[in-house]
């Protein structure tokens, strides 16, 4: 953990805390941080305040003899939900962050090596982004149904839904592209070049910021963040 203000440690945690960290998510209003423990079927919850591990919650996979692999992390703060993906399943796991309970696994139709996660706080879409099969599968929420698969490009390894201007932001690391889907699942516009695409984050009035992990690619010093500022 470091400070906002000046980047210093707070405090670093034991190795094995969280296996293979992968999203951290901050519920402030609770005092509580989710992060994700890849290749495990759990979801390690932090208190802010003591900066201890506060619980784990395990998560049971639906498929006959699977594991579950938490993966990515999306919060619904106005509904009280966690959605995590698994990538060794193809399942989304629901969290109420009230009971600190998983309360539904749905499985992910048309999805291999599903890994990225977001939502609809309005409509209660589920949005996953699959590195296996290239594509976007958007799920409803409350039957579980797809609504959605839509082949977005190589390798999509990540997805951030703007409920605002109501844009899904895809990014695809094989293909080297930020694709944009609206709430259906339809492209809209398909944004580049992004040679090594590899994670989206949603900022303020709709600003998308991209991690670029082309350094390698472009023979360059360091990785690049792309801001993306949709057009008014």
């Amino acid at each position: 953990m470091y400070r906002q203000s000046d980047l210093s440690l707070i405090k670093q945690f034991a190795p094995g805390t969280v296996n293979h960290a992968r999203d951290v998510i901050v519920d402030p209003a609770a005092g509580k941080a989710y992060s994700s423990a890849t290749f495990q079927p759990e979801v390690v919850v932090f208190d802010t305040g003591t900066l201890e591990v506060a619980k784990r919650i395990a998560i049971r996979s639906g498929r006959r003899g699977g594991n579950f692999s938490a993966a990515s992390l999306s919060f619904d703060a106005g509904n009280g939900k966690l959605y995590v993906v698994s990538n060794a399943t193809d399942e989304v796991a629901v969290i109420d962050t009230r009971t600190q309970e998983v309360t539904r696994v749905l499985p992910v139709p048309g999805a291999k090596s599903a890994i990225g996660v977001s939502h609809d706080p309005q409509t209660g879409r589920i949005f996953v982004a699959a590195q296996g099969t290239d594509n976007l599968v958007v799920l409803d929420g409350n039957s579980g149904a797809v609504v959605a698969d839509t082949p977005v490009g190589a390798g999509a390894l990540n997805v951030v839904f703007d409920p605002v201007k109501r844009r899904a932001y895809v990014a695809t690391r094989g293909a080297g592209t930020i694709a944009v889907a609206d709430a259906d699942g339809r492209i809209v516009a398909n944004l580049g070049p992004a040679p090594m695409a590899n994670h989206v984050s949603l900022g303020k009035n709709g600003t998308v910021y991209a991690v670029d992990k082309s350094a390698g690619v472009r023979n360059a010093e360091n990785d690049t963040i792309l801001k993306i500022v949709p057009r008014k």
